[in-house]
């Protein structure tokens, strides 16, 4: 084979191999209980590792003074905090002592571009505010540590504009 004819083949080759691998990394970016926990505990919170309705990890810790909980979607099987998850969402309910006007959750959510959030009154008669962040991590190059902290830092500055737009004490 010619000298000529041998250095396409092997620029063709290379590319192939380097996308593949790209591709292969990009798919594989995923998160975990265990690594959220991590996180918390190095901001300062608590992290409890359990498991939702569905069986899948979920993480409880308090962030100024609330409740929130990180749920997790996707996940690959093993033990509860190394499932590795193809999305996670960050979530926090608040009682409210009376309802308060549908506008007030629209305009909010108008507004907002990350968050969303909802009302709704339970079996038991009380009523509840909610805010959730949604974030999916495969299909992405992010690092999950970055990410993690990126959206804990929005989710607690609009959990913190929320409480103020329901009137939340």
């Amino acid at each position: 084979m010619k000298r000529w004819t041998v250095w396409p083949l092997a620029a063709a080759l290379v590319l192939m191999v380097t996308l593949t691998v790209s591709k292969a990394q990009e798919a594989g970016v995923r998160i975990s209980a265990g690594l959220v926990a991590d996180e918390l505990r190095e901001l300062g919170h608590s992290a409890k590792i359990d498991q939702d309705e569905s069986g899948d990890p979920r993480v409880n810790t308090k962030v100024d003074g609330y409740d929130w909980s990180v749920y997790f979607y996707d996940c690959s099987s093993g033990a509860l905090e190394a499932r590795t998850c193809v999305s996670f969402q960050f979530y926090s309910g608040y009682t409210v002592a009376k309802t308060f006007p549908l506008q007030t959750i629209n305009k909010w959510n108008t507004e907002k571009r990350y968050a969303k959030a909802y009302s709704y009154m339970q079996r038991d008669g009380t009523n509840n505010a909610r805010i959730e962040i949604d974030v999916l991590m495969e299909g992405t190059q992010a690092d999950p540590r970055q990410t993690f902290r990126a959206y804990f830092t929005k989710m607690k500055n609009s959990a913190e504009g929320f409480r103020k737009a329901i009137g939340f004490k």
